[in-house]
């Protein structure tokens, strides 16, 4: 029973950590795509060959831009707005961004730009 209650406590805890996130407000500056290649493989005796797109997204703070990606495939593409409002929340090298339904999309950090260069 202890053991129960124990487990319930972390899981709890857990949560209440990841929906404590120091949001910013954010700018969608610029969104790039480029060819990785391309992956092969066979299919009914045939090889077949797929191109590799990677997905960039350049999100502007106040002092940072960050740049987010590779997103590869369809499920790690962000529904974000080029020039749109979005909110963004660092965690270690990821960020977490608020895309255009609220959802929040945790997303590899890329780089990162100091805005004003001193």
């Amino acid at each position: 029973m202890k053991s129960t209650v124990l487990i319930l406590a972390v899981l709890c805890a857990s949560i209440a950590l990841a929906n404590n996130r120091q949001w910013k407000d954010a700018k969608v500056a610029n969104i790039t795509s480029e060819s990785g290649g391309a992956a092969a493989a066979p299919i009914g005796g045939m090889i077949v060959a797929v191109p590799i797109t990677k997905t960039f997204y350049w999100i502007e703070t106040e002092d940072i831009t960050y740049v987010l990606g590779p997103a590869i495939t369809k499920r790690q593409l962000l529904n974000l707005t080029l020039y749109g409002k979005t909110k963004i929340a660092i965690d270690g090298q990821n960020a977490h961004i608020l895309d255009d339904e609220g959802k929040d999309k945790k997303i590899r950090i890329a780089q990162k730009i100091a805005r004003n260069p001193n």
